[in-house]
């Protein structure tokens, strides 16, 4: 806290500048109040000649803190708490109402603006002469996978409101929605009608996933780009990189319910198998008991559905010969999603499987058609799924999963072809007959993986987020 008081007034006039409101709606967003203020004070625009006006409506002000962190000498900071709940459209209409400046910049209170933003942004509207500014396209930080992908643009009257900036006048022809609570964007800029002066998006903003988001960002993973850019490409202030780090690296507080797995196989390469005792580790660090976990050698045949597919007989093999009521099967690179909330639901899931009549429990793959439960949270019947990197089969369907992996595999060795044998091709006939199970998005992921399409390892992360019909 003592940055932020250390900020104040470190910059001094520098001639006659627009003066600038940058405007920022917030809800139950306390703990990021403080970085907030910090990304707001630390910007190179002129002090003097900028203000910050954050309007909260959730059920407690946080006025004291904002009084902690904002010297009281500079009146630039407004905070304003409602008291009633406001919609979002509402909330953005009364920020413009307040603002002072003669140009409006949109904040959002927990992602990441660079230090020249004001000032990239304002000269940019100047320079070409326009009213409105923002872009269709962001970048977003998804802080449980420490990955960067970059959204897919929108075309060039679009743009998202974290990215907004215009001049004054602009608001005498556009108002937000009054009662709009999400995709506000295209009633202010009167269905995507207005012109929009597109700046770069490396320099709009940083959009940060995290688990305390209004919207789910997961969902939108699958229709990005990876990008080969790190959390220090955009942020090089070592204060809010700690602030970031800890988002990516906080644990949930409860323990994932692994009592439900009799045997958790891990499936490794044998080339890699110097890497094996990390990945254990890391296995028990995340709560599966050692006792539980069962380290099994993928192998190497003549093709590599082959190699897999007689991989996957052998562990559902040895679970029959053992007597084993379920086993889990995971891959050795495998990745969980650590976030507070999907942790809560995939409990939910693993704790009520004594009470159904289950055959297959997919906790990570590429979901393609699935229909989600009611009475469970991010769970659902899934009919058409690939890429099973971590997937449960109950004692009950071994020997039928069994069976159909035994004929794929024959069809392989007779010469099938490759890409329509392979063993999560043929899931889908049994998907749509029996009880399959799926949790969405995945709890489980993988980095990288083999793309059939492309005949090579790609970063395949955004497939076990995509948003099945």
């Amino acid at each position: 806290m003592n940055h932020l008081l250390q900020r104040q007034g470190s910059h001094r006039i520098e001639g006659e500048k627009p003066f600038v409101s940058v405007v920022c709606p917030s809800y139950n967003r306390r703990e990021f109040l403080p970085y907030l203020l910090y990304i707001y004070q630390y910007q190179d625009y002129p002090a003097d000649r900028r203000e910050l006006i954050i309007v909260d409506d959730s059920p407690h002000s946080s006025q004291d803190l904002v009084d902690m962190l904002v010297d009281p000498s500079m009146e630039n900071v407004r905070y304003i708490h409602s008291d009633r709940r406001l919609m979002l459209g509402e909330k953005r209409n009364m920020l413009n109402d307040l603002a002072k400046g003669e140009y409006i910049v949109c904040f959002d209170d927990d992602d990441y603006y660079s230090p020249q933003k004001i000032s990239y942004q304002v000269d940019e509207l100047q320079r070409n002469n326009a009213l409105f500014s923002g872009s269709d396209q962001i970048y977003v930080w998804y802080s449980h996978l420490n990955k960067i992908y970059r959204t897919h643009p929108f075309g060039p009257n679009h743009a998202l409101n974290g990215t907004f900036a215009y001049h004054k006048k602009f608001l005498r022809k556009h108002r937000y929605e009054h009662d709009a609570m999400l995709a506000e964007e295209q009633g202010f800029l009167n269905n995507f009608t207005a012109p929009v002066l597109q700046i770069d998006p490396k320099r709009a903003i940083l959009c940060v996933s995290h688990s305390a988001n209004t919207y789910d960002k997961d969902y939108i993973m699958s229709s990005c780009e990876p990008v080969d850019l790190t959390l220090e490409d955009f942020v090089q202030d070592t204060n809010l990189l700690a602030h970031y780090r800890r988002l990516s690296l906080t644990p949930s507080t409860q323990p994932v319910y692994w009592e439900c797995f009799e045997k958790v196989v891990v499936l490794f390469d044998p080339a890699c198998e110097a890497d094996l005792p990390d990945r254990c580790q890391a296995l028990m660090a995340f709560g599966i008991p050692s006792e539980r976990l069962v380290c099994l050698p993928k192998q190497s045949e003549s093709t590599r559905e082959i190699s897999e597919l007689t991989t996957h007989c052998h562990v559902l093999e040895q679970a029959q010969q053992q007597g084993w009521r379920n086993v889990l099967i995971l891959d050795a690179d495998i990745q969980f999603v650590k976030k507070e909330n999907t942790v809560t639901n995939v409990n939910g899931l693993l704790k009520a499987l004594p009470n159904i009549e289950w055959n297959v429990v997919l906790l990570g793959a590429k979901h393609f058609e699935m229909h989600l439960m009611e009475s469970l949270p991010s769970v659902g019947r899934v009919y058409d799924a690939l890429c099973g990197c971590a997937y449960a089969v109950n004692s009950s369907y071994f020997n039928t999963l069994l069976t159909h992996y035994r004929e794929c595999l024959t069809s392989l060795q007779a010469g099938a072809e490759p890409k329509a044998a392979r063993m999560d091709m043929r899931w889908k006939e049994l998907m749509q007959q029996h009880c399959w199970l799926a949790f969405h998005p995945s709890f489980a992921y993988l980095n990288r993986d083999w793309d059939y399409l492309q005949d090579k390892e790609i970063d395949c992360t955004h497939w076990f987020f995509r948003k099945p019909k």
